[in-house]
């Protein structure tokens, strides 16, 4: 019997374990089925925290998506020029753009120029919120109400003092303070800026246009006491600094929300002062009309008659190819296909925790449309056959929240419950009625508080609630019932009590309790926009092998390697042994 040195056999053992190891070991896990080629994008700033954060989320799935905040101006450009392979704005492609300059720019007839086939999608809606600084005694003033023509008279520097009679008609129940006012404004191309100048130009022309004749823009005129700065951040920055006492500006919510600094609530077309929350936002747009290329109409928005809406509310657009062009491929398409499908479905569910409000199915109808036009992108599978009433299997196919059966539109609740979770509805009533203050802070939870405010020896209770993760509050409004001023206004943010405030002079005087007391506040826990873990993501592909499993099956092909050769030698020996004959 010919017999296998040990030596040799045990070598050959450790190359082959070897071999079968160490490519398993240098390939990373995660991009163990990496979803097509890398894509990258750029644009709208007031967009940039849901787009940032889905592109992280996709991430854990191999897929590979840089997103550039540079401003929507510069994203439509970049798209244009062939620089990027999908742009967001919060405005479609402009047939004459006006710079702060006056001159005019005409986008559209440049991309039929180079024959550039796009499509829009909406991908997110929001409210463009007034984010300020303003102290009254050292305490920040956390209730301010603003109306469109104030708001207006304060951006083209006619009012110009927070204790400007104009503000004070607005806050009747604050005592202001002489400060200077700082409007911020964006030093570049912005679609926050053009869709603010567009609200100014359909509700307050009169303040608006001697101001800016060319209505419209997405650069803002830097006249007065205005500074400029880069980005919603450079503006939520400014503000949000020591040095920015005084100071007011316009941003998509989530900036606020990230800075735990208060927004104003803005006076709708109903009377009411409200705060631009989820459902604030969801309310107004249904009010939206469409058009055929999915671009919105926000005429009827502004002028929305409901008391909960917020009337600067609006949608963002992603800009995509809509042909293999300017080295965009089928290998980008298939990206970018799955990189839509997970924002308009499973991505939703972060859009109120981010300071959105999620797609109702009809505008994830339009994206599904869009998706179809990409080249290379995967088919986003079927449509609810009723999209108003989307089953448990339509949920389990696009995860949106509006789609889960359970889903109870904003606009479908009841009013009078609605109305006390809306921060910045006005308390207050005559003798014997109950007024729906507001407290919002920047807690995680709910919580009921009262306060209770006195006049004239008759009493009114403001019923309010700590807001999830938005910014500011509103108090309950001083009873209608005699002339002398209510005494105490309850006051929260976040996780503590409401503060009791002097009437007169917003002065806080003493730290309201934790839920209890007059001015006592819910007990929300503080909170604050703290990031959203990827968690489990759903990129409409099957997910990589997760780490446990893709290390075990690298210890089985070791131990095969390792423990299978001897039987693998014992049958060769057998083989190769000599007759007995």
């Amino acid at each position: 019997m010919i017999r296998i040195k040990r030596a040799p056999a045990l070598a050959v053992r450790l190359a082959t374990a070897a071999a079968l190891t160490i490519p398993l070991l240098t390939i990373p896990a995660g991009n163990a089925s990496a979803a097509g080629a890398n894509i990258n994008g750029s644009g709208s700033t007031w967009s940039s925290p849901a787009t940032k954060q889905w592109a992280a989320d996709v991430a854990a799935r191999g897929m590979a998506v840089d997103y550039n905040a540079n401003g929507s101006t510069a994203g439509r450009t970049d798209f244009a020029s062939h620089l990027v392979d999908f742009a967001v704005s919060e405005i479609p492609f402009q047939g004459s753009y006006v710079d702060r300059a006056g001159k005019a720019t005409d986008e559209l007839a440049n991309l039929r120029r180079d024959n550039t086939k796009f499509k829009y999608l909406p991908i997110v809606a929001g409210g463009t919120a007034f984010m300020y600084n303003l102290n009254i005694r050292g305490q920040r003033v956390r209730n301010l109400q603003l109306s469109p023509r104030t708001i207006a008279l304060i951006f083209t520097n006619q009012v110009k003092l927070w204790n400007d009679p104009t503000i004070k008609a607005d806050n009747p129940g604050l005592s202001l303070p002489a400060t200077p006012i700082t409007p911020v404004v964006r030093s570049d191309g912005s679609g926050t800026t053009a869709q603010f100048s567009q609200f100014l130009t359909n509700q307050v022309a009169d303040v608006w246009r001697p101001f800016f004749p060319g209505g419209m823009t997405s650069e803002f005129p830097v006249k007065g006491s205005a500074k400029a700065q880069a980005g919603s951040e450079g503006v939520a920055n400014y503000v949000a600094a020591q040095y920015g006492e005084g100071a007011i500006t316009y941003v998509e919510t989530a900036y606020a929300i990230q800075r735990q600094f208060p927004v104003a609530s803005v006076k709708n077309a109903a009377g009411v002062y409200t705060q631009p929350t989820s459902d604030a936002v969801s309310v107004a747009l249904t009010k939206a009309r469409l058009n055929p290329d999915s671009t919105q109409i926000l005429d009827d928005v502004y002028t929305n008659p409901d008391r909960r809406a917020y009337a600067i509310s609006s949608y963002s657009y992603m800009i995509v190819p809509a042909a293999e062009q300017f080295g965009f491929g089928k290998a980008k398409g298939e990206t970018l296909g799955k990189f839509i499908k997970y924002f308009l479905c499973a991505g939703q569910k972060q859009a109120a925790p981010l300071g959105y409000s999620p797609l109702p199915p009809k505008l994830v109808s339009f994206g599904y449309d869009a998706i179809k036009s990409v080249p290379g992108a995967p088919d986003p599978g079927a449509l609810p056959a009723d999209l108003a009433k989307p089953t448990r299997a339509d949920f389990d196919a696009c995860p949106n929240p509006t789609f889960d059966p359970a889903w109870v539109p904003p606009e479908q609740k009841n009013q009078q419950e609605t109305e006390k979770n809306v921060p910045g509805s006005q308390g207050g009533g005559n003798t014997g009625q109950t007024g729906n203050g507001t407290q919002s802070g920047t807690g995680n939870k709910t919580g009921n508080g009262t306060g209770t405010t006195t006049g004239g020896g008759k009493n009114n209770t403001g019923n309010g609630t700590n807001a999830a993760n938005t910014p500011g509050s509103s108090t309950g409004t001083p009873g209608s019932g005699a002339d002398t001023p209510a005494a105490n206004n309850a006051a929260a943010e976040g996780g503590g009590g409401g503060a009791t405030t002097d009437a007169g002079t917003g002065e806080v005087l003493a730290d309201g309790g934790n839920g209890s007391g007059s001015g006592g506040g819910g007990g929300g826990s503080n909170g604050g926009g703290a990031p959203i873990s990827a968690g489990s993501v759903e990129a409409g592909a099957n997910p990589p092998l997760p780490p446990v499993w893709f290390y075990i099956l690298t210890l089985v092909c070791l131990a095969v390697a390792v423990f299978g050769a001897p039987f693998l030698y014992s049958r060769l020996g057998k083989r190769s042994a000599p007759d007995a004959t």
